[in-house]
């Protein structure tokens, strides 16, 4: 979302704010308090949402800076009729809608299209075209589907069934996509603005800068471990490239990395934010909606692949500066002096804290965010007046616009997959293409989530997926937790892959390199992240299911695995490999990433193999 730098002059900078803060403060309430209705909770959410959206994003780039246009007055009028007639007549369409007793009338016909038309619009101002375009085949095809062949064909869908769905329920704008972002999700957006208000994205730079500067290669790990720590709050991919890495690749691109890969490890590392717990790029929470396992066990099963990923791409990176032969940046005298703020992480502990204790996760992060306001006081860079206060809840509403509109966008196609019965009927062409045969079953879900995925916010993308991919993999006997993470890591693997990889596209423009060729190197440097949602498919143990013993080894073998593959890919280890290495050390890793005697036991050897013919290198190089 983009406001293209402009602030809105006079009278309306104010509107703006007053309705942001009052937007951020109603969902505060209702997070803590309750608002018995799920349904004018979700209107609330995405009637204010709009227009806030109406209000700050323009119709097109370069609009200009007047206070408002008239046209963003007929989209701000839509949103408070179409909104105001649900809330107004609450009780009517509870009792009587919902029942199907009454025909729809002309003015919900209208308005009902109306809805429609806001959520597109605002999809198209905050996410850009390619969900937009996405939606409307999706709703092309509710008319049209009765018409096609095959899986495609359904037996029609008449208009005011549409409408009905899409408008008057919870199973269309209204679903769970928008229901989760009415709640969770805002939540913990608000509670990251407040954190970044309070200097934390600062404190997390300087421990990235003195943990991993120093060495070889120093910036570019330092993007590694900032979009690591940034990523598990932020949950946003694209946004951890352009706030990080607008210090990261310049310093990258210095030390002598080729601008093509510093935009890589930019978009490479921001990607992991989608899968590094506690926040997964807001997907935990609409998992948690979907499975109805708790989400501080969805972030357990998360965290050890989250690690792998993020061991990954630093020893990809560290491989490369090595054979580059690049320095790290020069230590700074006293940085640990420079890490005070100690205290801002106080309110994270708090949040896990309260997770494990089985608060819910509304709970949880609204007293994170009063610890946060009580610990920043400690110290004056940190302290938040009234000011910074009313500027974080601000800045957390409208940050909270483009997953609002993704969200209410998902759930306008999953509507329409339950009402075509396309799911089901998906589900069972892919258990028929793969004749039963699991593996075969697991790569066309991959490829499928892929391509389903690109250009597309990542929680959007895994909401699709649910109704579309994770049905079939439970046919074929995959528990629910295992199927739903299965799509969600290729879901946000597709915001690096190639040709539509948005959050490489964005590092790329900041390093002044290839989109294309940045897409493909940072698809070189998580290779392995490829590999894993199909290694915890065969043993659950890579998510920490199971017994400690087993689980112990499965870290210490994975995490072995990772390294000698990270190695081959970039055929660097402690000297050059040879081509048979890199076959060997690939093929090695491989086997110690699928847990397993057997398969341990040849990663091992092959390990030794390959290290052996590295040593030999050495002695021979010291003659």
């Amino acid at each position: 979302m983009a406001e293209n730098g402009k602030e809105k002059p006079g009278l309306v900078k104010y509107v703006i704010a007053g309705l942001a803060i009052s937007y951020a403060l109603f969902h505060l309430y209702t997070g803590h308090f309750g608002m018995g209705e799920a349904y004018i909770q979700r209107i609330i959410h995405f009637g204010g949402g709009s227009l806030l959206l109406f209000l700050i994003v323009p119709m097109r780039k370069g609009q200009g800076k007047q206070a408002l246009w008239p046209v963003d007055l007929l989209w701000i009028a839509a949103v408070v009729i179409s909104m105001g007639f649900l809330l107004w007549n609450y009780s009517y369409i509870m009792t009587e809608r919902f029942r199907f007793v009454d025909p729809l009338t002309s003015t919900e016909r209208v308005l009902g299209v109306i809805s429609v038309v806001l959520v597109l619009e605002g999809i198209r101002r905050t996410t850009g075209l390619i969900l937009f375009f996405v939606v409307i085949a999706f709703i092309a095809y509710t008319f049209g589907g009765q018409f096609l062949p095959g899986i495609f064909h359904h037996g029609g869908v008449t208009f005011d069934t549409f409408i009905e769905q899409q408008y008057m329920t919870l199973e269309g704008i209204f679903g769970i996509p928008i229901g989760v972002s009415s709640t969770y999700v805002i939540l913990f957006i608000i509670f990251g603005a407040f954190l970044e208000k309070s200097g934390f994205g600062n404190f997390l730079f300087k421990i990235a800068t003195g943990m991993a500067g120093r060495f070889r290669g120093g910036p570019a790990k330092i993007a590694v471990v900032a979009s690591g720590l940034m990523g598990m709050i932020s949950g946003s991919s694209t946004a951890n490239a352009v706030t990080t890495g607008a210090f990261t690749i310049p310093l990258m691109k210095k030390i002598g990395y080729h601008p093509y890969f510093a935009g890589a490890v930019e978009a490479a590392a921001s990607c992991g934010g989608q899968i590094m717990p506690p926040v997964m790029a807001a997907t935990a929470f609409v998992m948690a909606e979907y499975t109805g396992i708790p989400y501080i066990t969805i972030c357990k099963y998360a965290f050890l692949p989250g690690i792998l990923y993020f061991v990954g791409v630093g020893l990809m990176v560290h491989f490369e500066a090595v054979k580059l032969g690049l320095k790290g940046i020069p230590p700074q005298d006293g940085w640990f002096r420079d890490l005070a703020d100690w205290h801002l992480l106080l309110p994270l502990f708090v949040l896990v804290f309260l997770l494990l204790k089985h608060f819910s996760p509304m709970y949880s992060v609204i007293y994170s965010i009063f610890a946060l306001l009580v610990v920043c006081q400690f110290r004056k860079s940190t302290r938040m007046g009234p000011l910074k206060i009313l500027a974080a809840l601000e800045q957390g509403a409208k940050s909270v616009l483009p997953i609002m509109s993704s969200c209410a966008g998902a759930g306008v196609i999953v509507g329409i997959v339950f009402v075509t019965g396309l799911g089901a009927r998906f589900s069972a062409y892919i258990v028929d293409f793969s004749a039963g045969n699991l593996v075969l079953s697991l790569l066309t879900a991959m490829v499928v989530a892929i391509i389903l995925g690109m250009g597309l916010p990542t929680t959007a993308a895994y909401i699709i997926q649910v109704a579309l991919v994770v049905p079939a993999l439970i046919k074929m006997g995959l528990p629910i937790h295992i199927a739903h993470l299965f799509v969600l890591y290729y879901s946000g693997l597709s915001l690096i892959t190639p040709p539509v990889a948005i959050t490489s596209y964005a590092a790329a423009g900041i390093a002044g390199s290839s989109p294309m060729r940045t897409s493909f190197e940072a698809c070189k440097l998580t290779a392995a992240v490829y590999l894993i949602p199909m290694m915890f498919v065969f043993n659950p143990s890579l998510l920490m299911i199971g017994k400690p013993l087993i689980v112990v080894l499965t870290i210490i073998s994975a995490l072995f695995g990772i390294s000698i593959f990270a190695a081959g890919v970039e055929g660097y280890l402690f000297n050059a490999m040879w081509l048979w290495e890199r076959g060997i050390a690939v093929i090695g890793g491989i086997l110690l990433l699928k847990p397993g005697v057997f398969t341990d036991a040849a990663g091992f050897l092959m390990i030794l193999t390959v290290l052996a013919a590295q040593f030999s290198k050495r002695k021979t190089a010291r003659r």
